[in-house]
């Protein structure tokens, strides 16, 4: 008999102890995120240097794959296309796609639709990518910019993006990791509570 009232600790010890995981877990994947750590921007000229493309131009589109995914991450990538206005680096179309991440905390740019900035892009993975630490910024604040930087040229080259055909870059992996995860808590839960009543009736 004491051997029995002994066991009976056991069950409600691991279904506690997998419930609290379960719950650190849902509440942790979902808000997977990354702090933002970088230098101020250089100079205009400066930063002109290290970019891979600089250009002005209106944000016509945000492609956003992941948005509608049960699990999201502060650096999923996020495609916008920009209707290019004059360029001064990097690029000669009149459409462009650039990619940046989904929130701040991951550095991400907050490009916002129908509105205008200039663009300092570097290319990562042969596409252009914008950085929260860049010199990026609305055309109302870069007035330094234009003063060092001079007058841009237009566009020459007539293209049309469809940014809807891009690759999927940022795939929901996190979505996956999470069910696996649940699965091999609820299996390992299982086979305890099978082996906590072998024990307890045998």
């Amino acid at each position: 008999m004491l051997k029995r009232g002994k066991r009976k600790y056991h069950l409600p010890f691991c279904t506690i102890f997998y419930l609290i995981i379960f719950i650190f877990t849902l509440f942790q994947l979902p808000g997977i995120s990354h702090a933002c750590s970088c230098l101020e921007p250089g100079a205009p000229k400066e930063e002109f240097k290290h970019s891979s493309a600089v250009f002005t131009g209106k944000v016509i589109e945000r492609i956003d794959k992941n948005e509608n995914n049960l699990i999201q991450s502060s650096a999923d990538q996020i495609a916008v296309v920009f209707k290019v206005d004059k360029t001064w680096k990097g690029i000669n179309e009149t459409e462009v796609i650039v990619y940046t991440e989904r929130d701040s905390a991951s550095c991400g740019f907050e490009f916002k639709l129908n509105n205008s900035y200039l663009v300092y892009a570097t290319k990562k993975d042969n596409k252009l990518h914008v950085s929260l630490c860049s010199r990026t910024t609305t055309l109302t604040e870069a007035a330094q910019d234009f003063t060092e930087l001079g007058d841009g040229k237009k566009p020459t080259n007539q293209v049309s993006v469809n940014g809807n055909d891009e690759s999927n870059e940022s795939t929901n992996l996190g979505f996956f990791i999470y069910l696996a995860i649940m699965f091999l808590l609820l299996g390992g839960g299982y086979r305890m509570v099978l082996k906590y009543r072998r024990n307890y009736y045998s």
